[in-house]
């Protein structure tokens, strides 16, 4: 087993022992991005939950990457068996600290492969087939958020374990994603409202892009890439009943039990 191999397995160990997150030791720690990046790869082929159906950016705000001493977004990979359509119903007791972000997923219409880079928020529209509102489910293993090492973070899969998709946005061409409200319904609370473009959807799907291409890996198409919640995720707890909605185009639905 070589290096980079043993630092996967560290990381598969904790999860398969339940053991809180917890930033990889000096030893363990990958050099730089470019080897957390194998190291994530190798952590997807070996978790046994399958193959990767998309993508996600995690740490796509300042005040998150500021948090974690970075100055930019991280990337992970969504399971294909881990791709869900709403309405969906989860088990709490079946995450180890579970986080829920509100967000719009995109559906690829061609593969983006090596040397096709880069992307910028105009030219990648070309290759959207569809968009939807989604749902992130976090899996933090319950983080101490005051020390996260992003490092640690990419090798963990950016902690992705799964999304749940609403319908399609008919017509997205059309959609002016500056103006486009969304608004998070939880239970019988007050409705909190965002704007889409508060996670920059378009730059965080070409950053993306760009930077899975740029390490040399192709993105099927119908990949579904996430691009960042509107809303600061937050926790469910058993009985929660929580609504996303992009205005009256399209929402989608969870309970908790």
């Amino acid at each position: 087993m070589d290096r980079l191999e043993q630092i996967a397995k560290f990381m598969l160990d904790q999860h398969k022992s339940k053991q809180n997150f917890q930033n990889l030791p000096e030893t363990l720690m990958p050099k730089n991005l470019n080897e957390a990046y194998k190291i994530q790869e190798i952590f997807q082929k070996n978790s046994g939950r399958g193959q990767l159906g998309g993508f996600k950016i995690a740490l796509a705000s300042k005040v998150q990457q500021e948090l974690c001493g970075i100055d930019h977004p991280i990337a992970g990979g969504i399971f294909a068996n881990e791709i869900k359509s709403s309405p969906e119903t989860f088990d709490l007791d079946n995450f180890h600290g579970l986080g829920l972000e509100f967000e719009l997923a995109v559906t690829l219409s061609d593969d983006l492969k090596p040397g096709m880079e880069p992307f910028d928020k105009n030219n990648i529209k070309q290759f959207i087939k569809s968009l939807s509102p989604a749902f992130e489910l976090i899996i933090d293993r319950d983080a101490d958020y005051s020390n996260i090492n992003p490092l640690t973070m990419i090798t963990d899969n950016a902690w992705c374990s799964g999304i749940v998709l609403g319908r399609e946005l008919s017509n997205w061409e059309k959609l002016n994603l500056d103006v486009i409200r969304s608004q998070l319904l939880w239970n019988d609370e007050a409705p909190q409202d965002a704007m889409i473009k508060d996670a920059n959807p378009l730059e965080s799907l070409s950053w993306v892009s760009n930077l899975l291409t740029s390490l040399g890996r192709t993105i099927p198409k119908d990949s579904v890439i996430i691009t960042g919640s509107v809303i600061k995720t937050r926790a469910p707890n058993k009985g929660d009943h929580i609504i996303y909605k992009v205005e009256d185009l399209s929402e989608v639905e969870i309970k908790i039990i």
